[in-house]
């Protein structure tokens, strides 16, 4: 009677491994079926502010945009401070997975669950997050996922790791209708991307997470601080900044440019 027993539980498993297994290649073939074109992420159409100088060039009298104030930069024109601050913070194997990170993914639930949900990250790679965010958008389903999952190892396939950075820091929103790094300098500090400092470039970098939250120009400055300072330890920690650096970026004083609300210039400009 056992043995009767234990061999149709057996059979019953073994179909529901097979249904699992066609049902999630079905699914998978369906998520293909409906995917972007890779190669589109650098066709496609990214917005860009129009911006009205004085008669030098260089001083900005009125910077139009809709929804995206945005500068887009080259990798060369983006300081190695943000760069490293963004990979210590948001992927610090990026340079060695192939789109998809099953220990960083492991180690953000450990630590959503230590610290509370959300504490630890969402577990995706910078190249997951670029395709989320240019390619299949950022709704929370599961043929989303499957697609960007899926297009992540093909991006990375198609384009080195500095060209995926570059399109990442010119694609991500940091506040205050700030989209892409040089927008983000410009706002906050006044300087073009090429001229930030590590603390700078770490205070940049802990906004993309919560964008609203942990900006200057709000009520959650004492957490951008924390989150600032937790990112120049993790740079330190991974070997990116020498204890010179993390010290000099830890005693640095940061201030952020005064919130633009008029026009320079208002008849030359109108």
């Amino acid at each position: 009677m056992f043995r009767l027993w234990l061999r149709r539980v057996w059979i019953l498993t073994l179909w529901l491994i097979v249904a699992a297994v066609v049902g999630g290649s079905v699914f998978i073939l369906q998520a293909q079926q409906t995917l972007p074109d890779p190669q589109s992420i650098t066709t496609r159409h990214i917005k860009e502010s129009t911006k009205i100088y004085d008669k030098t060039g260089t001083k900005v009298l009125y910077d139009i945009y809709g929804e995206e104030r945005r500068t887009v930069v080259k990798f060369d024109a983006i300081a190695d401070s943000v760069k490293k601050a963004t990979v210590a913070v948001e992927d610090a194997r990026f340079y060695q997975h192939s789109g998809f990170d099953i220990y960083g993914f492991i180690r953000s639930l450990v630590r959503n669950a230590q610290l509370g949900y959300g504490s630890g990250g969402g577990g995706s790679t910078i190249t997951q997050q670029l395709v989320g965010n240019a390619l299949v958008g950022r709704q929370k389903t599961l043929q989303r996922k499957v697609q960007e999952l899926i297009l992540a190892i093909e991006v990375e396939r198609q384009f080195s790791k500095d060209q995926i950075l570059e399109m990442y820091l010119n694609q991500i929103p940091y506040g205050s209708n700030a989209y892409g790094i040089e927008a983000a300098a410009q706002t906050y500090f006044g300087v073009p991307a090429s001229e930030l400092s590590i603390a700078q470039a770490a205070t940049l970098a802990a906004m993309p997470q919560r964008p609203s939250f942990f900006s200057p120009y709000g009520s959650h400055t004492d957490e951008l601080t924390i989150r600032k300072e937790y990112i120049i330890n993790r740079m330190l920690e991974l070997g990116f900044i020498t204890q010179d650096e993390h010290t000099t970026a830890t005693q640095e004083v940061i201030t952020f440019k005064p919130k633009q609300t008029g026009i320079a210039a208002p008849h030359f400009v109108i």
